[in-house]
This record gives structure tokens, sequence and C-alpha cells, in this order.
């Protein structure tokens, strides 16, 4: 299926109520989801902003629907990479219970 669609049925959308907030008509929306006309970028952005994905999801390139890294992924990194050292380390201890849990369950 193409993502287009996976994403607006998912959001229980309409292909009329996804067009109006392209600022487009269904049959628009219809010729991206079939792939009988190309998306441009502004659409791409628009989409991505829209279903909360990346591009590179929205044109099957990665199957991973969310940003890697989202901007309070960032923000986090950032505060953690400026504590001392020996606070980075406490937190590092605090946490490794769930990085065991966590590497336990997905088996990586």
């Amino acid at each position: 299926m193409n993502r287009i669609k996976e994403l607006r049925v998912a959001a229980k959308m309409s292909q009329a109520e996804l067009g109006k907030k392209l600022g487009c008509v269904s049959q628009t929306v219809s010729k991206l989801e079939l792939e009988t006309r190309q998306l441009d970028p502004a659409t791409i952005g628009a989409l991505c902003d829209l279903f909360g994905c990346t591009s590179d999801y929205l044109l099957g390139r990665s199957g991973f629907r969310d940003p890697v890294v989202t901007n309070e992924d960032a923000q986090l990194l950032r505060t953690y990479h400026a504590l001392p050292l020996e606070i980075r380390r406490a937190v590092d201890g605090l946490m490794a219970p769930y990085r065991q849990a966590d590497t336990e369950k997905t088996g990586s």
C-alpha cells in the first residue's frame, strides 16, 4: 500500500479531507496515492508535518515512521553531554537496568 494512503487511512481521513488540508482536490490525493502524480517538495513537507513522519518513511525509503532523533531527543542529548562527567556516570548507572531490559525485549 502506498504510504500516503496508509497514513491517511490510519488517520481516519478521506481523500477529500486530506486534499483540503493540503490545499488540493481529492483527485490530486488519489493520483498521489496511485503514484500517477509526482510529489513536489512542498507537498512532501506538508504531508510529513501532517502525519508526523520523516520524508524517508513517506517515500518508502525507510521503515521508521518517526524521526530517528526528535528535537526533544536532541535537546536531551545536549543537556546530558553538558553535565559534568561524574553526573553523567550517575545517570548512566540509573539507566543501566532500563537499557538491559530494553535490550532483552528487542533482542539487540
